[in-house]
C-alpha cells in the first residue's frame, strides 16, 4: 500500500503545478486522495489505452506488485478473463480499499467524507462485475439517471447528494451549464473534513495583523497566536521553515511550509513550489529532520472555497481518451462501446480558526540544531503552502496554497 500512497502524493504535486501555473497569486485547495480514488474507480472499468493513460498520469504504473509476498485475498474473487493486466487493476482496487478502510477506522476523532460517485445515463447497461468492484473497493456506487429526458432533475439529484455528504458546505456542484441532455457519464467528487487542534488557539490571543501579499500589497487579517511545543524544522536549501500542527490525538496533522521573508514574498513561494516533490516532502517532514521545540506561532484564520473543472487539466496531463467519444474504452463499466466520461468537477471548502479546521474537499536536508531550547518564531504573515496528512499512512488528504487569507 506504500506504493499507492507514493503514487497519490506524486499525482498531488503534478496536479498542483498544472492548476497553479497560470496564476501565482491564486489561493488553491484540493484533495488529491479523493481525486485519485475517483479516477481509480474509472480505471477499474477502463481498458487498453484509456487505462494506460490513467496509470501513467496517476503513477499507478509505478505501484509494485511485490509489496505483499502473499497474494491479496481480495483478488481471489476477482479473476478476470483477460489475464494479468486486470489482476493489476483489481490489486489497485484492493490497495485503495485498504487505505480507505484505515481512514474510516479513526473517524471518531474527526469527520472526513469522501463523496465519490459515478452517474450514468440509464440507457447504458452497467456491468455487474464493475458495480461489485466499485462497492467493494471504493465504498461507493454507480447510479443510473435519465440525463436525456430529465436533465434538470438529474442535476438537482446529484447536487443534493453532494450537499448532504459535505454537511451542507458544498452546494451547487454542477451548475446548469455543466450537465445537458447529451451527458452520458459524470464523475462526482467532493470532500468534507472537520477536526479540532490538539493545541487550541485562545480566541483572546487573536489579533489584527498585517499579511504581506507581495512587495507592494498587504492586508489586515485575524492572526491566531500562541506559544507551545511543536515539531519544527528548517529547509536549508530554500531558507524555509516547516511546522507541524496536530489535530486531536495526533492522527492527523497540518504541515505549513513557510518561505523566508523577502521583499517579494511570492518569489520565495514560487521557488518552494518548484522544489516540492514526493521525496522531499518525505524528507522535510520526517522525524529525523523535525524536532520538538517551544514555538511562538502566529497563524492567520482563513477560508478557501474553490471548484475545478478537471477535464481540460487532466487532458493536458495526458488523460485524453476517456473524454473522447470515439476513443474512450470504458467497456469494463458498460459493454456499450460509445460510453465516455463527460465531466469531472472537483469542489472544495476549508475553514481554519482557533478550534481547528473544517474542510470540504528526497534530496535537501532539514538542518536546524536539535539542541536549541530557546523559543522559535513561526510567523505566517506571508504566502505559504500547507497540507493535511494522515500520519500513520503518510497520506496527504488535502494540499493548498494561501496567497491571500
Amino acid at each position: 500500500m506504500d506504493g499507492l500512497v507514493a503514487a497519490n502524493t506524486k499525482f498531488c504535486f503534478d496536479l498542483f503545478h498544472k492548476i497553479s501555473r497560470d496564476d501565482y497569486r491564486k489561493n488553491i485547495f484540493f484533495c488529491p486522495l479523493s481525486l485519485s480514488a475517483a479516477l481509480g474507480m474509472v480505471r477499474l472499468g477502463a481498458r487498453n489505452n484509456s487505462a494506460h493513460q490513467i496509470d501513467e498520469v496517476l503513477h499507478f504504473s509505478e505501484i509494485s506488485q511485490t509489496e505483499s509476498k502473499e497474494p491479496d485475498p481480495c483478488l481471489k474473487s476477482n479473476k478476470q478473463e483477460d489475464g494479468s493486466s486486470n489482476d493489476e487493476n483489481a490489486l489497485l482496487g484492493c490497495y485503495f480499499g485498504k487505505l480507505l478502510c484505515k481512514l474510516d477506522r479513526i473517524k471518531t476523532d474527526y469527520t472526513l467524507s469522501i463523496a465519490n460517485r459515478l452517474y450514468g445515463e440509464q440507457e447504458f447497461p452497467i456491468c455487474q462485475e464493475y458495480t461489485d468492484g466499485v462497492i467493494q473497493f471504493y465504498h461507493t456506487t454507480i447510479e443510473s439517471v435519465d440525463f436525456r429526458k430529465h436533465t434538470e432533475k438529474s442535476r438537482e439529484e446529484i447536487n443534493y447528494w453532494v450537499e448532504s455528504q459535505s454537511q451542507g458546505k458544498i452546494k451547487e456542484l454542477f451548475s446548469k451549464d455543466t450537465i445537458n441532455d447529451a451527458t452520458v457519464l459524470v464523475l462526482v467528487n467532493a470532500v468534507y473534513f472537520k477536526a479540532k487542534w490538539e493545541k487550541y488557539f485562545d480566541c483572546e490571543n487573536t489579533v489584527d495583523a498585517l499579511f504581506f501579499l507581495n512587495e507592494n500589497e498587504k492586508k489586515n487579517v485575524k492572526m491566531m497566536t500562541q506559544k507551545g511545543q511543536y515539531r519544527i524544522g528548517f529547509i536549508e536549501e530554500l531558507k524555509a521553515q516547516i511546522l507541524e500542527m496536530r489535530y486531536t490525538k495526533g492522527e492527523l496533522s497540518m504541515f505549513v511550509l513557510l518561505p523566508s521573508y523577502s521583499e517579494d514574498n511570492l518569489k520565495g513561494l514560487e521557488e518552494l513550489e518548484r522544489k516540492v516533490s514526493y521525496e522531499k516532502i518525505v524528507a522535510w517532514s520526517s522525524s529525523e529532520n523535525m524536532y520538538e521545540n517551544m514555538v511562538a506561532v502566529s497563524f492567520p484564520q482563513f477560508t478557501l472555497e474553490d471548484s475545478y473543472d478537471l477535464n481540460s487539466i487532466l487532458q493536458d496531463m495526458g488523460i485524453t481518451d476517456i473524454f473522447d467519444e470515439t476513443r474512450a474504452d470504458l467497456t469494463g463499466i458498460s459493454p456499450t462501446p460509445n460510453l465516455y466520461l463527460s465531466k469531472i468537477v472537483h469542489k472544495t471548502f476549508v475553514e481554519v480558526d482557533e478550534n481547528g479546521s473544517e474542510a470540504a474537499a528526497a534530496s535537501g536536508v532539514v538542518g536546524m540544531e536539535k539542541s536549541m531550547s530557546s523559543c522559535v518564531e513561526f510567523n505566517v504573515c506571508r504566502p505559504f503552502l500547507f497540507f493535511i496528512r494522515h500520519n500513520k499512512t503518510q497520506t496527504i488528504l488535502f494540499y493548498g496554497r494561501v496567497c491571500s487569507p
